[in-house]
């Protein structure tokens, strides 16, 4: 059986030649590609000389912090499944993952990714919103991942696919956004799941260190894969790297400033000091940030998120949401937050003025207002216990999208709305009274304390 050695081998070399043997012993390698068992997620390692089942070279992409990534085809022949695949998905394409390991850190780095994403992607824990590994692998100090290859990422597809607000696209991203809440509420280690949605049932018992968080939510490592049945696809959380387990005892126990973090999209308690501790809530401001950024794309296009400027409905040019948090307080900072005199910080004023801008949009509907208002209140909270948890955003999203597939209406139909009556009828909702329609809007203080109120951060007093 291949590959045969000389030294070990000895009879069978007896009447060769010194090149034929060295030629020999370099090409049966060719023969010997490893088939890639997709059902174990095992760790391999191998052979500098062993070929891979590649039908082409590897061409690595742009070196991100910790590795680069290849997209790749492998021969069908040499892919093992559980279940047998269609030759067009067998030779579909992969992305392989390279890691910078040349010390004891890269190694770590590798370690702890791959010990995430093993907790995720065995068969009976996986989830159609969580990325999955299919292999790893070592070739002397280089190691590797292999996950399916995606379309692009949530910033790539907002830049690519024009929204349809007017169409189907509500429920779309309703029912996506709900779905990336509630894999990250299995990241979280929430046991009560609701049943037979994206991933298998008799989910068996997590480890005592079950409590996880992501620690890197945006744009970038959240990708969009094609389907068939779908205009749209679905979409995949990513990127495990900075992924951190902790017991119920340790969850609270990590120091703010032990913190690596995305600045656009990090929390305020990143900011606070080393005796600022952070927990599982830095993922429900991180979400909150994306979730905006989403419904800005469905709401208004791309060139409102990111670009320095964007058209209107009304074809009049106006200052993208990005522009708009840069420009605050005369700097570059595109954070949601803003550290003003006193001992807390505040949602910018350009966050508070872009919510109240999309809840103005012509399209927006019941449901986008409800979910906006889940991302002012809740999400997007100046201190962490103000914030809802990752199972109360998701059962909160589960419920407008339930509400979307009975009521069309409520899912599509645009009823613009002000900040004073979104408000004013959510306080008297939580008080239990009937709602009631204001004659008119009325100052921007008046609406700042209701946003407050609403936050958490400030009481309401009757008289």
């Amino acid at each position: 059986m291949l590959p045969l050695m000389p030294k070990a081998d000895p009879e069978l070399f007896q009447n060769w030649g010194s090149a034929e043997i060295e030629v020999f012993c370099e090409r049966q390698y060719t023969f010997i590609a490893p088939v890639f068992d997709f059902t174990t997620m095992q760790h391999f390692e191998w052979d500098t000389l062993v070929r891979m089942p590649f039908l082409k070279p590897l061409k690595w992409g742009n070196r991100g912090a910790h590795g680069q990534v290849a997209k790749v085809k492998i021969h069908p022949q040499h892919q093992a499944w559980k279940t047998p695949l269609n030759p067009g998905s067998q030779t579909s394409w992969f992305a392989v993952k390279k890691f910078i390991a040349h010390d004891d850190e890269g190694v770590a780095i590798f370690n702890k990714e791959r010990a995430a994403l093993l907790k995720f992607s065995k068969e009976n824990n996986g989830h159609k919103h969580l990325i999955k590994l299919l292999l790893s692998y070592q070739i002397e100090d280089s190691l590797y991942m292999i996950f399916p290859w995606a379309d692009g990422n949530l910033a790539e597809f907002w830049e690519e696919y024009p929204s349809k607000p007017s169409e189907n696209d509500s429920f779309w991203l309703i029912h996506q956004c709900f779905g990336l809440s509630d894999g990250l509420s299995k990241i979280h280690g929430y046991n009560q799941r609701l049943p037979r949605y994206g991933h298998e049932e008799g989910t068996t018992d997590m480890d005592a260190a079950n409590r996880g968080r992501h620690g890197d939510i945006k744009p970038e490592n959240i990708l969009f894969f094609h389907e068939p049945e779908s205009d749209r696809g679905h979409l995949v959380v990513s990127d495990f790297t900075l992924m951190r387990f902790h017991s119920d005892n340790t969850i609270h126990k990590t120091a703010a400033n032990d913190v690596s973090y995305s600045k656009a999209y990090c929390p305020p308690e990143v900011h606070q000091g080393s005796n600022t501790f952070i927990d599982q809530k830095y993922d429900i401001w991180s979400l909150g940030c994306v979730y905006l950024e989403f419904i800005t794309w469905y709401l208004q296009g791309y060139d409102a998120i990111r670009g320095r400027y964007f058209k209107t409905s009304s074809g009049k040019q106006a200052e993208s949401f990005q522009t708009m948090r840069r420009k605050e307080h005369g700097g570059s900072n595109d954070t949601y937050f803003s550290h003003v005199p006193g001992p807390l910080p505040k949602v910018k004023t350009s966050v508070d003025k872009w919510l109240s801008i999309l809840h103005k949009h012509e399209h927006c509907s019941q449901a986008i207002h409800d979910f906006l208002s889940l991302i002012d209140h809740h999400m997007l909270a100046p201190l962490p216990n103000d914030r809802y948890s990752m199972n109360q955003v998701r059962d909160e999203l589960h419920m407008i999208a339930s509400k979307c597939r009975r009521d069309s209406n409520y899912c599509q139909s645009g009823i613009p709305m002000g900040t004073l009556m979104r408000g004013l009828n959510h306080l008297v909702e939580r008080s239990g009274m009937s709602s009631f329609q204001p004659v008119g809007e009325h100052s921007t203080t008046i609406e700042q304390g209701l946003r407050e109120v609403l936050r958490g951060q400030a009481t309401w007093n009757t008289v």
